[in-house]
């Protein structure tokens, strides 16, 4: 198998969210990692992998401006609610850029528009305030891949 493609769902995420040894990642350390907190850099990367431009997302709708500024000074990585939010979202960003088919704009696009089943919300509204937003938005995006009317 070559290196660049990851083995597993973890390394996929992982490699997505730009981490140092993503290529042996697994569930247990990628969980681990989280816990432990993610590099402030972890942000900018997801953010700039969906919209790298930053038209429509930036990295301080992920984390607030001065948490970004101050972990970036101070050199140390994002609390354990910031690193699992910006985990959920990765996992949300991610999937969207897979089922578009790498398209940035398209998946920007269907993340930024409001949506029926939504209730009016954007996928990228409901994702960013829960992790069960996130999830919410990660089975939306099941039942499009399933098939299922939307």
């Amino acid at each position: 198998m070559p290196q660049d493609i990851p083995k597993s769902e973890a390394s996929q995420i992982a490699q997505f969210m730009g981490l140092s040894g993503w290529q042996e990642m697994n569930d247990l350390k990628l969980v681990s990692k989280v816990e432990r907190g993610l590099p402030v850099s972890t942000a900018q990367i997801i953010v700039r992998r969906i919209d790298p431009r930053e038209r429509e997302l930036s990295v301080y709708d992920v984390i607030p401006r001065a948490t970004y500024y101050r972990k970036t000074e101070e050199k140390k990585p994002l609390s354990r609610d910031q690193s699992e939010k910006v985990f959920a979202l990765s996992k949300v960003f991610s999937e969207t850029l897979r089922q578009y088919h790498g398209d940035k704009k398209s998946a920007s696009m269907f993340l930024m528009r409001n949506h029926p089943l939504l209730e009016g919300r954007s996928p990228w509204n409901v994702a960013r305030e829960s992790t069960a937003g996130a999830d919410l938005v990660l089975k939306l995006l099941d039942q499009a891949e399933a098939g299922i009317a939307l």
